[in-house]
Order: structure tokens, then C-alpha cells, then sequence
């Protein structure tokens, strides 16, 4: 008998993990870690997993899946793009530090999920971070308690991030941080279609909660920011739809609107272009 590449992770218990009940499969970070070059790993139902998964190089993930880790703080990811060419697609991540981390190039991560994570939901980080793209995802109710609250945005892009890095059609709400935060990356990065809302507060935990964190002090980065919306981000210390967070870049923002927030947006030498902005 002969076997596509797609590798199944759902074992004698399948009709089980089709219907969503927790399976405790607890070979799905080795399947994963193992897997060669080219291949697809598909995975379905709910699954524990205890430790941080690598994902190889040119490996997809692919579920519809639920992975609840069980690592918190004590890993830099849950799942962890590191090599490069590796894909997420449609994974749902709870439990971990930062959800999905990717520091590698000719990455995706599409349709998939992060919630009651410790940090940034998914985000990119350092110079290996390179021309990437995430996709339809969704980042919610991500704290970081241990610190109060201050770190844990839903996407991010920090820590000198490389060339060709892309946002689009992405949710953030009801982090206990900013919705989108690039502080500290290295490059422009593109985003398009992108949702901020409700962020800044998670139960008791208060961080910034901007909408769109768009840099900092000395981080002249022109990003662009085209069709997106920040709305309802009032619960934070510095809770602005978009704000340049003293950044002097000449940041083009396209059909973008802003309304509702705590404070009005902080443009800075901002470029505008059919964008209805917060202005108190």
C-alpha cells in the first residue's frame, strides 16, 4: 500500500479528533518535528502539548486543529518558525508564550488563531524574520500577567525584523497590550485589511492599548497601513487608534479609519490618503 506525503496526526482515534473532543496525542510535537522536507502534516480535533514545536523547514501544518499548550512562559513559542519555508495554516493556539513566532524566511501563517496566550499572539521577531507573510488570522485575549499586562499585544513585528514582512486581513481584540505593535522592527512592514479593537485591558491586566503601535522614538520606519480600522481601544494607558508613538517617519496610511478610541491618534508625519482619522 502506498501513501501520499500528507502525514495524518490522528492515529486509531480519528473519529474522535473529527468530532473535537480532546485527544491526548502525545507524538503530535515529535510527528511534527520529525517531519521531512515538502511534507504536510494534517491534524484534526484537540490536542495537549507540553512542549515548544519547531516546525522544519518547508513543513506545513495544517488542521483544522487546537493545540493547548501547557508551556506558558517557559518556551519562546508555541509553535516556533525558525527554518525556513515553513507554513501554519488554520491552527488555533492556547497556553503558550507567544503563540506563533516566526523568525525565519519564506514563511506563512494563514487562518489561523491565538488566545489566552502569556505574550504576543503571533508575531514576528528579529533579523531573520524576512519576507513572510500572516494572514487571516485572528489574536484575542492574549495577557501577560506576570508583568502586569504591558507585553502581550496580538501581532507583532520587534526586535529588528528583516525585509518583505506582511500583515493583512488580521483581527486583534480584547489584548491586554496593543492590538498591532512594531516598536522595535527593522524594516517596513505592509499591512492591509487589518482590525484593531477593544485591546489595552484583559481582566484585572492594563497595558498600552493602542490600536496600531506604529513605532518609536529613533525606529524611523515607514510602514504602510492600507484599509485598516481601529475603533473601541479606550481601556489602556496610551489608547489610541494609531499612533506613531513618537516615531518621525513619513508612514503612509491609506483608507484607513479611526474612531472611538480613548485619545486621538498620533500621526506625527504620517502621510494620509483617504483616511478618516481620531482627531480628539
Amino acid at each position: 500500500m502506498s501513501f501520499s506525503k500528507t502525514q495524518k496526526c490522528i492515529g486509531a482515534i480519528a473519529a474522535v479528533a473529527m468530532l473535537g473532543s480532546v485527544v491526548a496525542k502525545a507524538d503530535i510535537g515529535t510527528t511534527i518535528n520529525n517531519a521531512k522536507s515538502g511534507t504536510t502534516v494534517s491534524c484534526s480535533g484537540t490536542y495537549s502539548v507540553a512542549e515548544e514545536i519547531d516546525v522544519p523547514a518547508s513543513v506545513t501544518v495544517k488542521g483544522s486543529a487546537t493545540f493547548n499548550f501547557t508551556t506558558g512562559t517557559k518556551t519562546q513559542a508555541g509553535i516556533y518558525l525558525k527554518n525556513s519555508g515553513g507554513k501554519v495554516q488554520s491552527i488555533t493556539v492556547t497556553g503558550a508564550n507567544h503563540a506563533i513566532l516566526c523568525e525565519a524566511s519564506g514563511c506563512s501563517i494563514s487562518s489561523c488563531v491565538a488566545h489566552n496566550n502569556y505574550n504576543d499572539g503571533i508575531m514576528y521577531e528579529n533579523s531573520g524574520a524576512k519576507s513572510s507573510s500572516i494572514s487571516g488570522c485572528t489574536s484575542y485575549n492574549n495577557c501577560d500577567s506576570e508583568s502586569g499586562g504591558g507585553n502581550a499585544d496580538g501581532f507583532g513585528c520587534k526586535q529588528g525584523t528583516g525585509t518583505g514582512l506582511s500583515f493583512s486581513s488580521c483581527t486583534s481584540y480584547d489584548n491586554s497590550d496593543d492590538g498591532f505593535d512594531f516598536e522595535k522592527a527593522g524594516n517596513p512592514v505592509t499591512v492591509s485589511g487589518c482590525v484593531a479593537y477593544s485591546n489595552g485591558k484583559y481582566s484585572s491586566y492594563v497595558g498600552n492599548g493602542n490600536g496600531f503601535k506604529m513605532g518609536y522614538s529613533g525606529n524611523n520606519i515607514a510602514h504602510s497601513y492600507t484599509s485598516c480600522t481601529a475603533y473601541n481601544n479606550t481601556a489602556g494607558d496610551s489608547p489610541h487608534g494609531f499612533s506613531t508613538n513618537n516615531s518621525t517617519a513619513k508612514i503612509h496610511l491609506t483608507s484607513c479609519h479611526s474612531y472611538s478610541n480613548g485619545k486621538a491618534d498620533v500621526l506625527g508625519n504620517c502621510v494620509l490618503s483617504n483616511c478618516t482619522m481620531q482627531t480628539n
